[in-house]
């Protein structure tokens, strides 16, 4: 970390604080799999989100979590990642939106704004 000048250590620790953030979103929600389904179930019902589609989003949430932490701890396939984490990021603003919880909204939006500036300052050769 020495040689690295302020903007490629920024960035590092950047990458290694949302790598932590989505690793442990997946972490913590392992163990208790069926009480995150149910309560994203709970939450969507009475909303235009039916729960064929709920459910199975509701399962895969943790595990892309963990994988996108994962990689990016590991700096592997950064820009892949990145673009996987806006997809998750904007399919929850859709959920959230369908659920009419403004303030996710707003919060999930802002990941997005930190998501496009680790995107913007990757560099585009790094795998």
């Amino acid at each position: 970390m020495g040689k690295l000048d302020n903007k490629a250590l920024a960035l590092l620790l950047f990458r290694i604080s949302f790598g932590m953030n989505f690793l442990f979103h997946g972490i913590v929600r392992m163990p208790n799999l069926k009480n995150f389904v149910t309560g994203m179930q709970n939450t969507f019902q009475g909303s235009l989100l039916p729960e064929i589609i709920v459910t199975p989003v509701a399962y895969v949430i943790p595990f892309t979590e963990l994988i996108i932490g994962i990689f990016l701890l590991l700096n592997k396939f950064a820009r892949e990642t990145l673009i996987a984490a806006f997809v998750l990021m904007n399919l929850l603003v859709v959920g959230s939106s369908f659920a009419q919880k403004w303030d996710l909204v707003g919060l999930q939006s802002t990941y997005i704004g930190f998501l496009f500036l680790l995107l913007y300052f990757t560099n585009d050769r790094q795998k």
